[in-house]
């Protein structure tokens, strides 16, 4: 375990999810969606009474330890900002990319809050492996939905309001079964399954399942490659938060 003073833990955030030569008004709104999200684990950690108040991954915020002078700078110029809903630090997700429009909290990540809306995005196209291909085979979909032998078909059977996938219905073997689009990304692997906008081909034959699909991570709250798209606009970081957070402020807490 890693004791740091939260404003050091920030610049760490900033590092590791943002590249460095994104534009500073990026950076910063990066700094404080992590400040802010950090804070809403801390609050939880005090109260379930943990030993550590937050993990470092992509299941939570990766961070470098030895952050850049940008990632430094973006911490030290929103010291103590976060974002609040009311007077409550805000559960501030981002992703990497979301392929055009962000998704809503409760599809995305299970949690229905009135700052986690869907909202159009449009700057994140030009983002690195923003449309993607996967290949599954038949043995493994039908592993992931709890059938024996090989899938003989799978579709996407449910969308949410933003058109990403909620729920996918494999064959195999003279059965059906559903499984949610987010256990399947789970046990496909995050990284191998970039998002839930995705659409199904048809088999051919014997071959693998093939999935096209845009985006990267659950696209809730802040796109990063769309922030920094943004901000080469002209937006300036609080501008970037109010997008993809609406109805939360900014407001400096210490």
């Amino acid at each position: 375990m890693v004791e740091l003073r939260l404003e050091d833990y920030v610049a760490g955030v900033v590092a590791g999810e943002m590249p460095g030569s994104f534009p500073p008004e990026a950076l910063k709104a990066q700094a404080v969606a992590a400040r802010s999200y950090a804070l809403t684990r801390k609050i939880d950690a005090q109260v379930a009474d943990r030993a550590h108040d937050i993990a470092s991954g992509v299941v939570a915020q990766v961070w470098a330890e030895r952050p850049s002078a940008a990632a430094r700078a973006a911490a030290a110029a929103t010291a103590g900002e976060v974002l609040v809903a009311g007077r409550d630090p805000v559960e501030a997700y981002f992703h990497a990319s979301c392929g055009g429009r962000t998704e809503a909290g409760l599809p995305a990540i299970g949690r229905d809050l009135p700052y986690l809306v869907s909202v159009e995005c449009g700057r994140c196209e030009g983002s690195p492996g923003v449309a993607w291909r996967l290949e599954a085979t038949a043995r493994e979909l039908a592993g992931a939905a709890g059938l024996r032998g090989e899938a003989s078909a799978a579709r996407v059977i449910a969308r949410s309001a933003s058109g990403r996938a909620e729920r996918v219905e494999i064959e195999a073997g003279g059965r059906a079964a559903t499984i949610s689009a987010v256990d399947l990304r789970r046990k496909l692997g995050w990284s191998r399954l970039p998002s839930l906008a995705f659409g199904i081909r048809a088999r051919a034959a014997a071959g693998p399942f093939v999935f096209e699909g845009r985006g990267r991570g659950h696209g809730a709250g802040l796109c990063q490659w769309g922030a920094a798209g943004l901000a080469r606009e002209g937006k300036g970081y609080r501008e970037i938060l109010a997008h993809y957070y609406p109805g939360a402020q900014v407001v400096r807490m210490y």
